[in-house]
């Protein structure tokens, strides 16, 4: 867009020293080429407009394919399906046999300086690749991405560098600490009084630690329901503990998670980076904006139990978890015998005491002392670890972050297993 604006002041700055010379004289051959070429110019102000408005009219065409999208994300596409989505959303680079982008860039320098008339006659250029386009799909989006030069790229996907910055100044805070530690009650108490007094800060508490404390002026919740509305009025999240602080942070949230700033008062501290004794200083960035994030993944597991038997489900499904999943043999004896798929394809039959499923900020935990790689939180990934396989040759292996992977317990199987979650266990038989 900025290019196209360059180029229309360019034209009208061109356009009006035409006029001004034409009206000096109106017969002299200056006068004449200026004639010739104000009509190029009012000729390529019109091609202009008309790349504008097919600019627009792709906007609007993209705008009405966003809600089909939508609906068709959370299923396995066929081959014929994504050839037709891709014929639909049509690019613009695409159609045309260079874009500006392509003019300035190496190849296309390149190809231009070796054309026939540069080279010896006996050299000949053969015909170029076939256009194509790329339609990109996660779970949540589909993305058409343009072929440069009739060549496929890659790009870095993950982003490292995220920054969050208010639109509105944050009001909610919510404080979650570890319990039965008198040194960390006593230390959220400064805070929350002086997020009141100073920050003037709506300060939510759980209703055990509310009343505990009995800290004046801050707020809870009753029941379930009552948080279920609540959770959507908290901003920000502040808790004093340790890692597994935060994993309870992240399973108070069923859906979607506010930031979470976490001070290092606990045993472990590979979530918590902040220091408690700067609390006024840390709080006050956080509430101005403007401060550098590490976005997290979430597994969305879900129970589905057989016809055949009946249970009642003690646990909302689906259930979200910042660390792992665990299939195991829990207090059984016998191995467990599960089969796995990866996006309904079959992967494998397992043996073993278990699997663990864990994202890549649980690489560190679980996962790690039974074998897996650790991985950087900002790759786009989950790991899938045996406990203890009945084979060595089943090594640990990793699943790009969109797949959906699928654990049955057959018919067959001589013992139960249990899945657990960070806070919460299902039987499964």
């Amino acid at each position: 867009m900025d290019e196209i604006r360059d180029a229309a002041s360019s034209l009208q700055k061109l356009l009006a020293a035409l006029e001004a010379q034409e009206n000096e004289d109106d017969q002299s051959p200056a006068c004449v080429k200026a004639t010739k070429l104000k009509a190029r110019v009012h000729e390529l102000e019109q091609r202009m407009k008309n790349v504008m408005d097919e600019k627009d009219y792709w906007l609007r065409r993209c705008v009405q394919y966003e809600a089909s999208f939508a609906t068709m994300v959370r299923r396995a596409r066929s081959n014929s399906e994504l050839r037709e989505m891709a014929d639909t959303i049509t690019n613009p680079m695409c159609s045309r046999s260079s874009s500006p982008r392509e003019k300035n860039s190496p190849a296309h320098l390149a190809e231009m300086s070796h054309t026939p008339s540069m080279l010896p006659s006996m050299i000949k250029i053969g015909p170029k690749r076939a256009s194509f386009r790329l339609l990109q799909c996660s779970d949540m989006e589909c993305e058409v991405l343009p072929s440069l030069n009739r060549t496929i790229q890659t790009q870095c996907r993950s982003k490292n560098n995220v920054q969050l910055m208010w639109d509105t100044p944050p009001t909610t805070i919510l404080i979650v600490k570890k319990p039965n530690e008198p040194t960390v009650a006593q230390t959220m108490r400064e805070v929350a009084t002086w997020l009141m007094t100073a920050k003037h800060m709506r300060v939510f508490l759980e209703p055990v630690v509310h009343a505990e404390e009995g800290l004046d002026g801050t707020l809870t919740w009753t029941d379930a329901a009552d948080w279920h509305d609540k959770q959507h009025e908290i901003d920000l999240v502040v808790s004093f503990g340790g890692d597994g602080t935060v994993l309870w942070v992240s399973s108070l949230f069923k859906t979607n998670v506010p930031p979470v700033f976490s001070f290092a008062m606990g045993s472990l501290g590979f979530l918590t980076p902040f220091e408690v004794a700067r609390y006024e200083d840390h709080l006050s960035q956080l509430i101005r904006g403007g401060f550098h994030m590490s976005l997290r993944q979430r597994l969305i597991c879900t129970i589905i139990r057989s016809d055949k038997t009946p249970h009642v489900e003690t646990i909302a499904m689906p259930v979200h978890a910042l660390n792992e999943v665990v299939m195991d043999r829990g207090l059984g004896a016998a191995l467990v015998e599960l089969d796995c798929f990866c996006d309904d394809v079959a992967l494998t039959k397992i043996s073993a005491d278990g699997i663990i499923i864990a994202t890549p900020t649980g690489s560190t935990a679980y996962s790690l002392s039974a074998g897996g790689s650790m991985t950087h939180p900002s790759v786009p990934c989950m790991l899938f670890t045996p406990i203890c396989p009945h084979t060595l040759s089943f090594r640990p292996m990793l699943f790009h972050d969109s797949a959906h992977l699928k654990i049955v317990v057959p018919a067959t199987a001589r013992s139960s297993s249990v899945c657990t979650t960070q806070v919460q266990t299902a039987l499964l038989s």
